[in-house]
């Protein structure tokens, strides 16, 4: 379907949407019982747009709680398993979102993206996840997490479905004044048009063998080599911040900003609320049952970080290693298209194999905080399957990273991977 201004988006189709946006005449819970029967009194701009253009609202997927986790079993409603191998998680945040579109149950799903919440499910249910650049889709609507990472990313079964999605969400927004979409920009055909050489940099420190399982380094080989023959020069490249302190910066930003964020839950003007003596227990006690453990860790996390006396010495500290990833990023463009990656250091774990261990849940988001720091797109590809320790087949991925605002170039790119790997054609 072609639009006024002759772009061709989507229209007529059934998609789902993550929990997370906000729909008008429909409960939004972000899957949490602090949000349990709450209706919103309007619907998010991207969700509005899909809507606009024709499709079908099939209904919310379940996802981790206000967006935290890694695995998909932080729900209100239960974990989310994985169509691929249910014994195994799907990922997350976005679990719901990626699950709904490897099952075939949607023909596309919106997510959001705040350390790797679309593309880390995407790969380990073996299906496309593209996280914008910051400001190419409107975040009105979007129940915040971390406002200056949080993006609108799109969960779909091809590169091509991706694109026709941005051609539809990526509009300018004046209740959103970090959107920064001119609604000029043809996706679909950058998809088209890709680009036939270049010098793409693989970053050294993210496929090393000590932090990356062999079956995903085996899957990443191979998408080198396809790449090398369609006639890519590929160089390794030094990124040792990514390593060593993307994931802390990140966990140190994003928790301090949900402690902020997640101030205005108190039960009282969203959700159920219980009876007690004195205000300071009724937040206390609203509070303590209506959130889930994840969340509550990360606002402790993030209240500490924020509190006198440490400050400067986490918060300010990782405000500027953010700064100094994002400067690192702009320089590796200046000699590199784009930077590859593995999407996640491993295949696809057990259900309630991390479930108790944070650190090693954390560890999931090695390989994409790094894009959300610096505001970046980066695209996660399926790259073929591999057989897990147990035997089990499953599915591996490759990240691009590009410029900032260099979306399509990075969809075009993608495309190009996916139809010399013969995946899934478009379903239109």
């Amino acid at each position: 379907y072609t639009c006024p201004d002759g772009r061709p988006v989507l229209r007529g189709v059934p998609v789902a949407i993550k929990d997370v946006l906000t729909t008008e005449h429909l409960p939004t819970t972000c899957a949490s019982r602090i949000l349990a029967g709450w209706v919103p009194p309007y619907t998010a701009t991207c969700v509005r747009l899909l809507l606009g253009a024709g499709n079908l609202l099939l209904g919310k997927n379940n996802m981790d709680e206000f967006a935290m986790g890694s695995s998909g079993e932080n729900s209100a409603f239960g974990p989310t398993l994985n169509p691929v191998a249910p014994d195994r998680v799907p990922g997350g945040s976005s679990s719901g979102s990626a699950a709904a579109v490897a099952a075939g149950m949607a023909y596309l799903a919106l997510g959001s993206d705040t350390g790797g919440s679309v593309r880390q499910p995407a790969a380990l249910c073996g299906v496309v996840g593209f996280k914008p650049s910051y400001g190419m889709v409107s975040r009105y609507g979007l129940i915040a997490y971390a406002s200056s990472l949080d993006q609108v990313g799109v969960i779909a079964r091809s590169v091509r479905d991706v694109a026709l999605a941005m051609n539809t969400i990526s509009r300018p927004d004046p209740m959103d004044s970090t959107c920064q979409a001119d609604g000029t920009t043809d996706f679909v055909a950058a998809v088209g048009d890709p680009p036939r050489k270049g010098r793409l940099g693989l970053i050294r420190e993210l496929s090393s063998p000590d932090l990356i399982e062999e079956p995903v380094l085996r899957a990443l080989g191979q998408a080198i080599e396809l790449l090398r023959g369609l006639g890519y020069e590929i160089e390794e490249v030094s990124f040792p911040e990514l390593r060593e302190l993307a994931l802390p910066s990140y966990y140190i930003i994003s928790c301090a900003e949900a402690s902020s964020n997640l101030a205005r839950y108190d039960g009282i003007r969203y959700g159920p609320s219980v009876k007690a003596r004195d205000l300071h227990e009724l937040y206390l006690e609203n509070r303590s049952r209506g959130f889930g453990e994840e969340v509550k860790r990360r606002i402790l996390l993030g209240t500490w970080v924020l509190s006198a006396g440490y400050f400067e010495a986490y918060y300010d500290r990782a405000r500027k290693v953010r700064a100094l990833i994002a400067h690192r990023f702009r320089e590796l463009f200046e000699r590199y298209a784009f930077l590859l990656t593995p999407t996640a250091p491993e295949l696809a774990f057990r259900l309630g194999e991390k479930k108790e261990d944070p650190i090693r849940m954390y560890a999931s988001d090695i390989c994409t905080v790094g894009a959300n720091l610096a505001g970046l797109p980066a695209l996660a590809l399926p790259c073929g399957r591999e057989r897990a320790e147990d035997g089990a087949e499953l599915p591996a991925s490759l990240q691009i990273i590009g410029p900032r605002f260099a979306d399509h170039r990075v969809l075009a790119l993608g495309e190009m991977f996916e139809q010399e790997l013969s995946a899934p054609q478009p379903a239109v």
